[in-house]
This record gives C-alpha cells, structure tokens and sequence, in this order.
C-alpha cells in the first residue's frame, strides 16, 4: 500500500511540475511575441516588410494555436488511455468506425492473410522444390492451430491484430515456446490494456521504462511490462489481485505503426477525426429523433380566457401519467373543439433539405482523415461513375499496400522466423518421400528465401486491364512476373498449376484450349520403317539426274534428295512413307503404301486433332 502511495505521488509531482514548466515557457513565448508584435506594427508603419514566417506570427487571430511542442511520448502519456476509450467507443457504437475497421482488416489482411512463397537455391543454382514445398506445407498446416486457446487460425489473429492497431494504435502477440504445442510454439493474443502505460521509471542499469516499455539507450525494446490480468476486468482483479510481470522482448510481438520518431507507444489511427465523428453522430442521432416528432404530427390544446374548465370530459380519450388530457385521432376523423380551445399543430422541419450535402461534406472531411474513399466507408455510391471510383481506388490501393508492407515485415516476417527456427530445432519439417528432416543448420537459407504477397483486388472491368497487361507483355516492358504478382500470385504457382491442369486434361482426353482459340499445329507422324524399292534395270533418266558417289546412287527430285543403298538385287531407298515426285519420269516398283487422315472438329468446327494412319 505504501509503494502504491508513493508511485501515485511520485506521478502527480511529476505531472504537475511538467505543467508548471510548460505554462512558464508559453508565457515566455507569449511575452515574446507582444513584443514581435508591437515592432513589427511600428515596421508595417514605417514601411518595413515583415520577414519570417506568417505562420509563426503570435497575434489575436492566431491565439489558439499552439505555441509549444513536447515529445511524443510526454504527449502519449497520460493521453493514451483516453483515446484508446474514445475510438473503442465509436467503433462500438457508430457504424462508419465499424466499416473502417472492416476495410481495415479486408484490404490489409484479406481472408487468407499474406501467402509464404520460399524460393530457395540449390547448389546448382536451381530453386530448391522439394525443401521449399515441405517448409510451405508444414507452415501452412501449423497456421490452422497456432493459437494457443485452440481457437483461431493466423488469418484470424492478424485480422484481429490490424484492427486493434487501427482502432486502439497498438495490439500484442506473445509468443508461447511449449513442447506440447504444435510446432512448439503458440501465439497468444492481448490487448494493449495489458502494457502498462502507467509504469515510468528509471533503472539502475541504464534503461528506461517508458509507458510499460523498457528501452535501452537507443530507445530499442528490451522487455515489455505486462499486466497479469486485464485491467478492464474488475471481477477478476478484485479476486485475484493485479500483478505486472517482466517479458523479454524476444516474447512479445509489438504491433503499431509509428508517426514520429523515438515513439515507444502507438495511438489509434482516429485520433483526427474522434471529434467529427462523435458530432457527426450526435447531430444524425438529433435529426432522426426530430424527423421521427415531426413525423408524428403533434399539437396543443390551448384555452382562452373564460373557456370550460377542462376539455378532459368532453373530447378527450384519456389523460397522460401526469394527468394531461389526450386526444387519438383516426384517419378522416374531425371533431369540435369546445368553445375557448384553439388547436395548435407542432411540425418540425425535418429532415431539411441541405441535411444530406451537409452530411456528404462532412463524411468526406472523415474518410481523408482515415485515408480511405468517401464511397467505400459511407457506402453511397449515388455521386461516382467509373473514372473517378478509379483515381479513388488507385490512390486508395496504394495507402493499403503499403500498409501491407509495414504488417509483412514487422510481422508477418517475425512470426514466420520464430515458427521455422522452433520446427527446425524440432526436426518436425521431413520430406515426405524419405521421411529425412529438414536440417537446422540451413534455418538463415531458408529465412532469407522467404517472401510474402499480400493480396491483390480485380477491377469491375477486368479485361482492360488484361489487355493492357498483355500489350505490355509484347512490348517486354512488363514480364509475367510482374502480372501475377499484381493479382496476389506467384509465376512459379501459376505455372505449376497449369502444368497440373493440362496433363489432368490431356489423361482424360480432353482438350486443354478454352474458348475459340486457334487449332494446335498437327503432331508430327510416327517415323515409318524403312522399306526396300527395287529398281529395275530398265530404268530411263534424263542425263544428269543419276550421279555415282561410291557406293550410293544420288536421284535428284525437285521436293527432297532422295538417297538410295545398292544392294544386290536393287538399290534400298529408306524414305518416310510420303509421296516422292521425281522431275523425270523413272519406272521404280515399291510395295504398295497407303496413309489414312483422321480429322476431329469442336461444336464451332473448329479443328482439334489430327491423327494419320499409315498402312502397309
């Protein structure tokens, strides 16, 4: 209770004197300026220009803008906590802070979440298919039970992740090395409530705790401050008590996406646009209410000077709780009022006419705070056509890719390094064929083969773009590489399936051509066997066309030279069994041959094989 008492003082003190020090040095700067001001009056009199910065200048019209700047880390403290609540608040409670959480997690993420692709080399040189394909196999079976509660799959936590960065700055994975785990290793998610910002202090040996994070003099993590329970959960930290404990940094996986330099803390990416929305949704909350009075038409009963007592006995159905005559009118029903009532109508104008360009101004100052498009958070698509959804989206698309980025290497990267040196170690990743583990000592080979792509998105019209790529690809200014990737897929995949699909096809006698594409170049015929010409004595020639060269004898034929083998009886012609013309006309006797075209044709006669038969 006494250490308790003494933190709470020790930061009160200190917060206090930080105020006191801030207020000394703006009324410094104030004075300054009154004096800035008064000379530069007297040099704007004189004709003197007025140099430096107007925006700079301290005067009535720039009063409320600030003077001074703190770190941001002395601006994260004690502020942290508010915001994390606020933007919790609104994405509870508002449906645009839903949405942003959801494009959020669906363009950083995706459904799947970023793919592994390992393209390691042998020592020839060649990609490693084997190794690379048992390590893909094995991390793609260990990321369906990573969690360590059984629950979720890595998809799902870094979904879950990305959207506590998004909404509360920061989000924590702690990485739980146990045998019984899959892999030996399981990922445990917690909220950034369980980091202490509340713990500063300065250690004996050199670091500092910052918000519950312990850095070295570099600022570079060296252990996290976590909180046994969650500080939200009041019925477990009544029974059990709340604790701090001190985790290495190589346990805990810090997730935020910094915005100045030395920030040790992450704070929510709607930090501009708290106030806005929470306005904005106070004023459609008012104007829906107002609509729904004016809507049910209500009126008042006024009486005059001398009128009856009450109307209650007369025309009234009934009275209210407080006693207040009421009337229920029905549809085409008039009464009579009592001499000395007046009827006196209440019709609110609402909604009113500027009410939605209102809210369009309004919701687009909120989607560029948030970096999205108008269309995609608000939903309403009324005002966009084709061209400039486009510009919306290219622009768009670049903010979450590299958002990808930053989530591949700061985590996608550093989970799959823990997996692959905990599997190794194991000796859990074994080539199917020859059940030989994988060996450790090739774990810094395989670490920097990995790579990840994160998902990619198809355009309403697809095929312009399929163009484009392909004129691209004609002009080798773009290579297939490149396409795939842009689709969220790897060449080497690609590839790999088609080779699967065609040889499928081919083994069920399919054709592997879609659509009318042209007809494939007929297969060259079988090498026929060599067959005997016996050439007769009486054999006529023009001179010339037979010439001796040793032992052969050379015809020559417009189309093909056409060698014949003397033998003793007669010379042997071994030729493909196709028709041979001869310029001059020479007696020869073969054995009778004959060749059979087959000729098959799709539904649009279109021709798609060729087959040819050759008969003796």
């Amino acid at each position: 209770m006494g250490a308790a008492l003494n933190k709470t003082t020790d930061t009160g003190s200190r917060i206090l004197r930080e105020f006191m020090e801030k207020r000394a040095i703006e009324r410094a700067i104030a004075e300054r300026g009154h004096k800035n001001m008064r000379r530069n009056w007297w040099d704007g009199v004189n004709g003197i220009s007025n140099a430096g910065f107007a925006g700079a200048g301290i005067n009535r019209l720039t009063a409320s803008l600030a003077n001074w700047s703190s770190g941001i880390n002395a601006d994260l403290d004690g502020n942290i906590s508010i915001l994390r609540a606020r933007a919790r608040q609104l994405c509870q409670n508002n449906e645009f802070g839903r949405r942003f959480l959801s494009l959020v997690a669906g363009n950083v993420i995706g459904k799947m979440g970023p793919t592994l692709q390992v393209r390691a080399l042998d020592p020839k040189g060649k990609l490693d298919t084997a190794a690379n394909s048992v390590i893909e196999s094995a991390y793609s079976q260990w990321r369906e039970r990573c969690d360590v509660r059984g629950l979720l799959s890595l998809a799902q936590i870094e979904q879950l992740s990305i959207k506590g960065a998004a909404r509360d700055g920061e989000a924590l994975i702690r990485f739980i090395r146990n045998r019984d785990l899959p892999g030996g290793l399981g990922l445990q998610l917690l909220e950034a409530d369980r980091l202490d910002d509340q713990l500063n202090r300065s250690l004996d040996n050199g670091n500092t705790i910052r918000m519950g994070v312990e850095v070295n003099s570099l600022l570079r993590p060296v252990a996290y401050w976590i909180k046994t329970t969650h500080p939200g959960d009041t019925l477990i930290n009544r029974v059990a008590g709340a604790g701090t404990e001190r985790v290495p940094a190589d346990q805990i996986l810090h997730i935020y996406l910094p915005e100045r330099a030395e920030q040790v803390r992450g704070y929510t990416w709607m930090h501009a646009v708290i106030l806005r929305m929470a306005m904005l949704h106070a004023y459609e909350e008012a104007a829906v209410v107002a609509a729904r009075v004016g809507a049910a038409k209500m009126g008042v009963f006024t009486r005059k000077e001398g009128a009856g007592a009450s109307i209650g006995n007369q025309i009234a159905d009934g009275t209210s709780a407080t006693g207040i005559p009421q009337i229920s009118a029905e549809a085409g029903e008039f009464f009579e009022l009592p001499e000395g009532y007046e009827l006196q109508s209440w019709n609110p104008e609402y909604p009113h006419a500027n009410f939605d360009s209102f809210l369009k101004a309004c919701f687009g100052g909120v989607a560029t705070g948030l970096n999205v498009a108008t269309h995609n958070l608000t939903g309403d698509m009324t005002q966009v056509n084709y061209s400039s959804a486009r510009i919306a989206e290219l622009s768009e698309r670049d903010a979450w890719e590299l958002l990808q980025e930053w989530w591949i290497n700061s985590v996608s990267r550093r989970i799959y390094n823990a997996w692959l040196e905990s599997a190794l170690l194991r000796g859990d990743i074994r080539f199917p064929e020859s059940g030989k583990a994988l060996p450790v000592e090739k774990l810094q080979k395989f670490l920097d083969a990995a790579r990840f792509q994160g998902r990619r998105w198809q355009w309403v019209d697809p095929l312009k773009d399929i163009e484009a790529a392909e004129r691209e690809i004609a002009l080798n200014i773009r290579s297939r590489t490149e396409v795939a990737a842009s689709r969220g897929r790897d060449f080497e995949d690609v590839i790999a399936e088609l080779q699967q699909e065609n040889d499928a096809l081919t083994a069920a006698g399919l054709p592997t051509t879609v659509g009318k594409t042209a007809a494939p170049a007929p297969a060259e015929p079988p090498p026929a066997e060599p067959r005997e010409l016996h050439v007769h004595s009486n054999v006529t020639v023009a001179e010339g066309a037979i010439q001796h060269k040793g032992g052969d004898t050379t015809i020559n034929v417009p189309e093909r030279e056409v060698t014949l083998e003397a033998t003793v009886e007669a010379p042997t012609v071994n030729i493909a069994p196709t028709e041979v013309k001869v310029s001059n006309p020479v007696n020869v006797q073969a054995f009778p041959t004959s060749s059979t075209e087959h000729i098959e044709r799709d539904a649009d006669n279109e021709i798609t094989r060729i087959i040819r038969t050759n008969e003796a």
